[in-house]
């Protein structure tokens, strides 16, 4: 019990650091924002740091906590005039960032910080000073009129606490853990991003996807696995037109008023075939999205409608693509007999499997139960973690593309066999997981196999991860 607590504790992974190399890593910081702000006299620098309590102060989850916040805190100065923004996230003295401001008096820069830190859900724990070339003092909360920095406990005065040894690390840490646990764990925060952002983050998940290397039968940048119409390139072609259609699709559900979600399902479609035109324009007929541009349409305006008021959640958007979905299976597979069948249609017709319509009337469960825990407690490079959440995705689901290119449900199982053996070897981070990868591969493509629907979700999960802080933007 105690191995499974530390395991899932958030300075897993860290390593201690010495007092010496605290103060020397201070005196660097302090050097390079002088430097900073002799260059740039006229902006305003805004320094971020972490204050973790211990000796270890960073590990991939601290990592996770710094990226969430420095996304809540970018959107907050998106409008102003940044000229310069620098992050250090793997300092083994922490994670740190650096932005300069130009236009903005010191004041109204740190009545931003203080407001970041009383409000964001994690910002107990940042430290954002805000200097001007004047002088090298920050402004006290005090001077702002903001009371001071709660303790992470008990909701005291931190430095009351901290003077008085009134908890002790253990009890801290604990503290600390139940926070990312609420926050990225039992119900994953996705605050209110603008409708831009998003899209933004929807192709670059898009461009993730392609770029994860290697997928068995997948395009990625070094072969065209089972595919013989597209390469990464015609990928990124595609991905990058979808963006002001990911953007439509989302301020669709901003917008909408009602409870009947199933209208905005109605609403979106014709978004999404225009934007399926816009593509085939763009890949010369490839269906290079089609799939993610349905999924990723539902999840989009489902996050706009359970956004409208702040910040939602991940189970409270799936909850909403569960209502827009709920006749989904019957209305479109149940009652179509015709001669034009699309390949969803022919499945079901067949073999009864309801296909991406049943996974989106689930609520696309995998991506909250498969995809982004195995992103999120994946420690490897963000290809070896993509690669982990893909092949974990694929052993979760039946993959109707997989079963189309099969022409046999039973390569699922086959897969599922093939997914149990890679994370036995140890998953991407070990060279006998990746050789098998690289023979899985191999053999896809020889039998002409492909995880379209696993892709698919590697990318809902890629999004999430970037709206979350799991990822990097």
């Amino acid at each position: 019990m105690q191995e499974e607590h530390t395991a899932k504790a958030v300075t897993a992974g860290g390593q201690p650091v010495s007092l010496t190399a605290l103060l020397a890593s201070r005196e660097q910081r302090v050097a390079y924002q002088r430097q900073l702000l002799a260059d740039n006299p006229q902006a305003i620098l805004l320094a971020i740091k972490l204050n973790i309590p211990g000796p270890v102060k960073n590990s991939p989850k601290i990592q996770h906590i710094f990226q969430a916040g420095w996304l809540a805190l970018w959107e907050q100065l998106a409008d102003l005039n940044c000229v310069t923004a620098q992050q250090e996230r793997t300092l083994i003295t922490g994670p740190a960032a650096y932005i300069l401001v130009q236009g903005q008096s010191l004041r109204e820069m740190k009545s931003l910080a203080m407001s970041f830190e009383r409000d964001f859900f994690f910002g107990r724990l940042f430290d954002v000073d805000v200097l001007g070339a004047s002088s090298d003092q920050a402004l006290s909360r005090q001077d702002l009129g903001f009371a001071p920095r709660p303790c992470l406990v008990c909701d005291q005065p931190a430095k009351y606490c901290a003077k008085s040894g009134r908890h002790d690390l253990a009890t801290i840490l604990a503290a600390l853990d139940e926070r990312y646990q609420a926050y990225f764990v039992r119900e994953p925060v996705l605050p209110h991003w603008s409708s831009a952002q998003v899209a933004r983050m929807g192709v670059a998940a898009c461009l993730y996807e392609a770029t994860a290397t290697i997928k068995p039968g997948l395009v990625d940048p070094f072969s065209v696995g089972a595919h013989r119409d597209m390469t990464a390139f015609t990928f990124m072609d595609s991905a990058l037109v979808l963006q002001p259609y990911f953007e439509k699709m989302l301020v669709q559900g901003r917008r909408f008023q009602g409870d009947d979600v199933t209208a905005l399902l109605a609403a979106i479609r014709p978004i999404g075939r225009e934007a399926e035109t816009v593509m085939f324009a763009h890949t010369t007929g490839a269906n290079t999205h089609k799939g993610i541009l349905f999924t990723m349409g539902i999840f989009l305006a489902a996050y706009g409608y359970a956004s409208q008021a702040g910040a939602t959640t991940l189970a409270q958007v799936q909850t909403v693509i569960r209502a827009m979905a709920r006749h989904l299976v019957a209305q479109e597979l149940a009652a179509r007999t015709t001669a034009q069948a699309t390949a969803g249609q022919k499945q079901y017709a067949r073999f009864q499997l309801t296909g991406v319509r049943g996974e989106v009337e689930r609520g696309l469960q995998p991506l909250a139960t498969v995809g982004l825990p195995v992103l999120r407690e994946g420690s490897g490079t963000v290809n070896e973690r993509l690669l982990d959440s893909l092949l974990a995705l694929a052993g979760a689901i039946d993959d109707s593309t997989l079963i189309k290119r099969a022409g046999d449900p039973a390569a699922v199982s086959t897969v599922k066999a093939a997914v149990a053996k890679y994370f036995a070897l140890g998953g991407a981070q070990t060279s006998a997981g990746f050789r098998y990868l690289t023979a899985l591969d191999q053999d896809f493509i020889a039998k002409n196999w492909t995880l379209g629907g696993a892709a698919d979700y590697l990318i809902l999960t890629i999004l999430v991860g970037k709206m979350t802080g799991l990822l990097p933007d």
